[in-house]
């Protein structure tokens, strides 16, 4: 049996359902045509399209869910990548800022050690760069030589020029300090972005999504598929039934009417027998009554040839009258031969 379906999916299913093979028995092509009627559609099925749609549904529904979450999930790493990308470039911003405010710093001491005439290696301008050192990193090796002159230069006066010059420093130093929050800060933001990337490519989170929902959506075809074979196996019992059922009426109506033409065949030639009985009948009587009138005849001329030859048969018997005719028949005797013949009447 083959079931065709005509559906959204457009698929065909091929199932084989074993019957009687009383087709192969009585021929090929009726088993040909046998094949033929076993080819239905499922489009003219009475399948129960209520199930098939809920199943049909639920498999969406599902196939939705994956998709939706996994982009739910890849929206929210694309919202966090964008925030940090921005947070980034902002770091890189504020970074570029306060590398020029640096810089501006370092314009400003330059122009301060040209305006007060101090040599770039003189011992003032050795002090406060070794004062500078230990302004920016604590964390700053010194020599016993250099450790012995930071605490002079603790316990002395500074110049003008070093004053101002180490006000100028301190400023600096906030700039230097913003400009490495600001590296650490594009450092961070950036390797975010770069891991999540990193992470996406790993796991294919949309990817397999939308595989699983192709195997959703599989599955279900195959579920609805064997719904609708095994309501088509169902209609095809119940059409099989009905068929053997009608097959069976069909045959004992046959068998009555067979019955009823053998009965009629019967009467016919019941009827047939007795009209050709009648006809027969008919015929004797036809023959019989032919031979009365001929023997009538006959009789009446032997009267007439005997009267006509003298012979008194008047009052003879019939069983005279017969005897003579017999004889003059047997005899043929002309009508000159028997006159002058007188015939006893007691004969």
């Amino acid at each position: 049996m083959q079931v065709k379906i005509g559906s959204a999916e457009n698929q065909v299913i091929n199932t084989s359902i074993q019957t009687q093979g009383k087709a192969a028995e009585k021929g090929q092509p009726k088993a040909e045509k046998q094949q033929r009627r076993s080819t239905i559609f499922a489009g003219d099925l009475p399948l129960h399209k209520d199930s098939i749609t809920l199943r049909r549904q639920q498999a969406q529904k599902k196939a939705m869910e994956l998709v939706k979450n996994a982009w739910n999930v890849d929206r929210k790493t694309d919202q966090s990548m964008a925030e940090y990308r921005e947070l980034a470039e902002q770091q890189r911003k504020d970074l570029q800022f306060n590398q020029d405010r640096v810089a501006e710093c370092e314009a400003r001491k330059e122009n301060l050690r040209e305006g007060y005439g101090v040599e770039a290696d003189s011992q003032e301008q050795k002090d406060l760069e070794l004062l500078e050192r230990m302004h920016r990193s604590a964390d700053s090796e010194f020599t016993e030589e250099e450790q012995k002159r930071i605490e002079e230069l603790k316990k002395g006066p500074l110049t003008e020029y070093q004053q101002k010059w180490l006000e100028i420093e301190g400023e600096e130093r906030i700039f230097i300090n913003r400009v490495h929050d600001a590296e650490s800060g594009v450092k961070i933001y950036s390797g975010a972005v770069t891991d999540m990337k990193l992470e996406r490519l790993k796991y294919h989170k949309m990817t397999d999504a939308q595989n699983n929902a192709k195997k959703v959506m599989e599955q279900a075809g195959e579920d609805i598929q064997g719904m609708i074979v095994g309501e088509a196996r169902d209609h095809v019992d119940e059409t099989y039934e009905e068929q053997r059922e009608e097959a069976k009426e069909k045959a004992e109506e046959k068998e009555q009417q067979e019955e009823k033409i053998e009965l009629r065949k019967e009467q016919k030639e019941l009827l047939e027998a007795r009209i050709e009985e009648a006809r027969e009948d008919s015929n004797r009587a036809e023959a019989a009554q032919k031979k009365q009138e001929r023997d009538a005849r006959e009789e009446a001329e032997l009267l007439s040839d005997m009267a006509d030859a003298g012979m008194n048969v008047a009052g003879a018997n019939d069983a005279v009258k017969a005897e003579i005719k017999d004889m003059l028949n047997k005899l043929k005797l002309v009508e000159a031969d028997i006159k002058g013949i007188e015939v006893n009447e007691e004969l």
